[in-house]
């Protein structure tokens, strides 16, 4: 009988030990109503997060205006990845494309569902004379990109491109008419 009694004491007693205060934790988890707040917290703004620019080397010359617009991130890209595609577009415009392809790269590495970062992988393909890898990445980047158009309608017109210069004329003007319904 004197077992019986014990054992749901020793359950209440391994219970608080599991529930134990410790003096100075005051903290609760977090809790957040969505994912922006999430986000938010996760990435706070800096002076060195906000409206960060990208230079960019998309296989076609696009105004000012929207080259801001399309390469300003959604939300802060982190320092490694910001000084990666630094270095990125300085090997682009050497024409070292090798290079390019290899720092792109290693910042895919960091974020593999960054659609900027798989348009411009795209866009240094094509300009490699890589018709078929620039279609294919572009084609990811256009899924990746969400409700981003500008990345989609570039990477439709990136597609053309490369669909043209494999001698796809039909596919090219199709891809065409696809960007121009973003």
């Amino acid at each position: 009988m004197k077992l019986i009694n014990i054992i749901p004491l020793a359950a209440v007693v391994l219970l608080s030990a599991c529930t134990r205060h410790i003096p100075g934790d005051n903290k609760s988890a977090p809790v957040y109503s969505s994912q922006q707040e999430k986000e938010s917290e996760m990435y706070p703004k800096t002076d060195s997060h906000q409206e960060q620019e990208v230079e960019t080397f998309p296989y076609q010359k696009h105004s000012e205006g929207e080259d801001k617009q399309f390469f300003t991130p959604e939300k802060p890209l982190a320092p490694a990845i910001v000084a990666l595609l630094s270095q990125a577009d300085k090997n682009y415009k050497a024409g070292e494309y090798g290079l390019a392809v290899a720092t792109i790269e290693r910042a895919l590495r960091i974020e593999p569902r960054n659609a900027t970062l798989v348009y411009k992988l795209a866009s240094v393909r094509l300009r490699q004379s890589k018709p078929r890898l620039a279609e294919d990445l572009a084609k990811k980047a256009s899924l990746l990109a969400g409700n981003n158009t500008m990345i989609k309608q570039r990477s439709w017109l990136l597609i053309a491109e490369a669909r043209r210069l494999q001698g796809n004329q039909l596919g090219a003007k199709e891809a065409k008419q696809k960007a121009a319904n973003y």
